[in-house]
């Protein structure tokens, strides 16, 4: 009994894989293009259709629709989801920012002395009779969102209602969360009324839990179809904190009684300020992943954006500076790809229309554990394995009897019409795909095999120990 209880111990220290049997559409990898901001709409589409976006996410800025003083209309920022719909993308829009024609809307010195800025304070309503600005700027800004939603009613697959109103930047004068939920009812029902179908995202939250909480508990819940999330990890990997951010944030939703409401990822990414191209790459799509996992465990739906598109041109000290802001993009500012472009690409191309079934982790390593990962996308018995470690490792995968076409990151093959069984991958932190016209194998292993497999991993342990480290 204790050696059965000691080599239990062992393969559980050395080998742990999990796997799932529901599984959740794969959505790809959107990202945040700012045509509202005046990007060119044909050579921004044109890179976000190169790098096979689903989804695009732009605004439809309040005061852009409305310059002057109740007079509302569509300029040419605004009129940017006629040719993202043309180029076959859906999308994601925006209602944000405030407006200044407003005297409610006019920062003052010390709102942007502390950190606010000058055309984000946000709708609330004082409940005070006696002062009626805030009403105006209120009413006003629910009619930009009635016109805007009856202007594009059949063609938006999804609105979201202001962006990180829990940070000072996004909201000059402090709105609460229970200020939000407000907001959010107003333009919730305002939507729909004109577009019953399209989804309506709560929250665009940059980073506070407390926030959350407080607009659930004014009963914003009922007023949205999904919550709606962003974090950055900066230098960090997405191993390290993805997960953990996106648990906390619903953890707050199961709080209220919404365990099965969707959470939309509609901003992280990492900044070649940080890091460079190649490992921007890299995180971007395993960080793509650990959100198809977070779906494929809670069985909810959602949709993953990097931010952004294109390296930008505005600053932001609540992002870092200059140089981070300029540099999250896909492409660089004069829509050169990057190596994420192509990443991404290609992740999109061979996932589409799969849906993430499992994901298995090895973990390896004698005195530091680093861990190795398997992602399955299945559809209509056609499999793609997405692979790749912490650090390089050869990790064994047994296929079907079956021809298999193996993948880089940038979509070129290695190898083509190879034969199935056992195969063992130099897995690395780029990942690599494998992809067959069959369901994946049976792994299940007799007792020999077993033991096998166990003394294997053994070696591997010892031969990867210092790996990285």
């Amino acid at each position: 009994m204790k050696a059965q209880k000691i080599f239990s111990f062992l393969l559980a220290a050395v080998f742990i894989a999990s796997s799932f049997s529901v599984s959740v559409s794969a959505g790809g990898i959107g990202a945040c293009t700012h045509m509202a901001h005046g990007r060119g709409q044909a050579q921004t589409c044109s890179a976000a259709v190169n790098a096979n976006l689903p989804i695009i996410r732009d605004e439809v800025n309040w005061r852009t629709v409305e310059s002057v003083k109740g007079q509302l209309s569509l300029p040419s920022p605004a009129s940017w989801i006629e040719p993202a719909a043309e180029s076959g993308m859906k999308c994601l829009v925006v209602l944000s920012f405030g407006n200044p024609v407003y005297d409610f809307g006019r920062p003052s010195q010390a709102d942007l002395d502390a950190g606010g800025a000058w055309d984000c304070i946000m709708p609330v309503r004082d409940g005070s009779a006696e002062t009626a600005a805030d009403d105006e700027y209120f009413d006003a800004y629910i009619r930009y969102v009635d016109f805007v939603s009856k202007a594009f009613a059949g063609k938006v697959e999804a609105y979201e209602i202001w962006n990180e109103p829990d940070i000072k930047y996004f909201n000059s004068h402090d709105a609460t969360g229970a200020d939000y939920a407000e907001l959010l009812k107003a333009a919730y029902q305002t939507i729909k009324q004109n577009d019953p179908d399209v989804t309506v995202l709560g929250g665009s939250i940059a980073y506070r839990l407390d926030f959350i909480d407080e607009m659930m508990q004014a009963g914003a819940g009922e007023y949205m179809d999904g919550l709606s999330v962003h974090y950055y990890l900066f230098k960090n990997a997405p191993e390290k904190r993805a997960r953990q951010r996106l648990d906390e944030y619903r953890d707050v939703l199961v709080k209220y009684g919404y365990d099965k409401m969707p959470v939309w990822l509609t901003e992280t990414g990492w900044a070649i300020s940080n890091v460079d191209e190649q490992t921007q790459a890299e995180f971007i799509v395993r960080n793509a992943i650990f959100y198809d996992e977070f779906l494929l465990d809670y069985g909810i739906d959602g949709q993953y954006f990097t931010y952004e598109l294109q390296d930008s041109s505005i600053t932001s000290d609540v992002l870092g500076g200059q140089d981070y802001e300029n540099s999250l993009g896909l492409y660089k500012s004069d829509l050169t790809p990057k190596v994420s472009a192509g990443a991404v690409k290609t992740f999109n191309s061979l996932t589409e229309g799969k849906k993430l079934t499992a994901l298995e982790q090895t973990r390896y390593g004698l005195f530091y554990q680093k861990s190795a990962y398997v992602a399955t996308y299945r559809q209509n018995g056609k499999t793609l394995y997405a692979v790749w470690s912490e650090s390089p490792f050869d990790l064994e995968i047994t296929l079907p009897d079956t021809q298999i076409t193996v993948y880089d990151m940038q979509g070129n093959i290695i190898e083509e019409n190879a034969p199935g069984g056992v195969k063992r991958i130099a897995a690395s932190p780029s990942p690599v795909y494998i992809s067959f016209d069959s369901e994946p194998a049976e792994t299940e292993q007799n007792f020999i095999q077993k033991i096998v497999s166990f003394f294997r991993n053994i070696l591997n342990v010892i031969i990867n120990g210092f790996v990285g480290w």
